[in-house]
């Protein structure tokens, strides 16, 4: 008989007369990768938390390794041995590898700390899972992909018996996604659950033993693997459609040119898109792209190179100059980074129009007022709001893609559009991005998961070790 590691049993919570999790079934075995598939992201937050938590919760009983350790009468707020891993790393980064592993391990017992031993037993747990780190290393020096390992290898040495996978794939590579998805089979094998957390429900069917249908706080279906289907899934999801197809990647060329650029991580790439294309640039290995993003941002230059716009080119690489030169860049998460939640809702629709077209700090009261009211046919009721924080995530990513259509750049480059979104937000991020191919603007995804951008995609290009494959 399979021994459970986490029981939620009729679990209800409120907070604010608000109901976040609502009557909620739901088990993980030990040495199970159990999946869970938002289907929208309301609860999702709270779920983790009580997971890994016994917050107070108003209806229920929870289990952990068997034991009841939370219900409606009373919770402890005690942790329970569980370790979330998500983009945001909770590694010290001034410290050595083997001091965020062992030293500040609170199982780690040991009054006095013989360095030579504990170096000589981290270097062979390490070696023995195949990491390529070493122990003496500053975290500070290690990719966000090493960082990761680390922390896995952290929570299984403190105890730690299951693990939450958050929407991993968002900041792994293809190559650095597959070789932490053996690491976690590898866990498996000693006992060690997961409870996998995913965007996309074939990224999930290909590791979970098990997925669970999550939305609006309730779990609506739970799929064994011998059921794993699209079919099945179809009349739980959205369906989207690209209603041209890919075509050949060397089939044109564009009117914006990226020629010849090389810096730490780009190997002389060279593309084009042409005017309402959409070309997608999957990146393998997860460093190409992220230099591209920083050129884009100012934050670097590269070390050779040049950006040609109907075949004029743009000598001054930074931010002032590409949106003087029609170029936008739309970073990942926009809501977080694009948006001031201490201006209206107008004000931040046309906030880049004030500074780099019509070069003055006003925009006249008559454009301003004919903006409006153009925009109130787009976005209804929204282009009133005083407060942003007031508007859910939806209406925030309309606003981030209405500033850019208003301010009609040529080429407009987007860092992972899906990172962080639901299905329901995504199906309205693709809707946007389709929107700005309408309009006439070209639009280049910077990507390193493939799971929906080919929707919008009319070219795929592959990039590995700094370079565009030849496919």
């Amino acid at each position: 008989m399979k021994e459970e590691i986490l029981r939620i049993e009729n679990v209800s919570k409120e907070i604010d007369g608000n109901t976040y999790l609502d009557n909620i079934n739901f088990q993980i075995f030990k040495g199970e990768i159990m999946g869970l598939l938002p289907l929208n992201n309301h609860g999702k937050s709270q779920l983790i938390q009580l997971i890994s938590q016994n917050i107070s919760i108003d209806f229920g009983r929870i289990y952990f390794d068997e034991r009841l350790v939370n219900n409606y009468e009373y919770s402890n707020m005690r942790n329970n041995k569980v370790y979330l891993i998500d983009k945001q790393v909770k590694l010290i980064e001034s410290l050595k590898v083997i001091d965020n592993i062992y030293v500040l391990n609170h199982e780690f017992d040991s009054y006095v700390i013989n360095e030579k031993k504990l170096k000589e037993k981290t270097d062979e747990l390490l070696e023995e899972l195949s990491i390529n780190i070493q122990s003496s290393q500053y975290v500070s020096e290690l990719s966000l992909y090493e960082k990761t390992l680390v922390e896995i290898v952290k929570a299984i040495t403190s105890g730690v018996q299951l693990i939450i996978i958050l929407e991993i794939s968002n900041f792994l590579s293809i190559e650095e996604l597959i070789n932490f998805q053996k690491l976690m089979k590898y866990y498996t094998q000693k006992g060690i659950s997961f409870l996998y957390i995913a965007n996309h429900h074939e990224e999930a069917f290909k590791i979970c033993d098990r997925v669970c249908l999550f939305e609006n706080g309730r779990v609506i279906k739970v799929i064994e693997k011998k059921d794993f289907s699209d079919d099945i899934l179809k009349p739980y999801i959205i369906t989207f459609e690209n209603r041209e197809g890919l075509k050949d990647e060397n089939e044109s060329s564009g009117n914006f040119e990226f020629k010849n650029f090389t810096s730490e991580n780009l190997k002389g790439i060279s593309f084009s898109v042409k005017a309402g294309e959409c070309i997608t640039i999957l990146d393998i290995n997860n460093k190409g792209i992220q230099d591209i993003a920083e050129i884009l941002m100012g934050k670097i230059q590269p070390i050779e190179g040049n950006i040609n716009l109907d075949h004029k080119r743009i000598d001054i690489i930074d931010t002032h100059s590409l949106l003087e030169n029609k170029i936008a860049f739309v970073p990942e998460e926009p809501v977080d980074k694009m948006l001031f939640y201490d201006m209206s809702y107008l004000e931040n629709l046309t906030f880049l129009l004030m500074d780099y077209k019509f070069d003055e700090s006003i925009v006249n009261k008559k454009i301003l007022k004919n903006i409006k009211e153009e925009y109130r046919n787009i976005v209804g009721g929204n282009i009133e709001a005083a407060d942003l924080r007031k508007l859910d995530k939806k209406d925030l990513y309309n606003l981030v893609y209405m500033r850019i259509i208003l301010l009609n750049p040529k080429i407009v480059f987007i860092m992972q559009p899906f990172s962080n979104a639901d299905m329901y937000l995504r199906g309205r991020i693709i809707e946007l991005i389709n929107l700005l191919k309408e309009k006439g603007i070209g639009v280049v995804i910077l990507a390193v998961s493939i799971s929906d951008t080919l929707f919008v995609s009319d070219r795929l290009l592959i990039m590995e070790d700094g370079k565009i494959l030849n496919i």
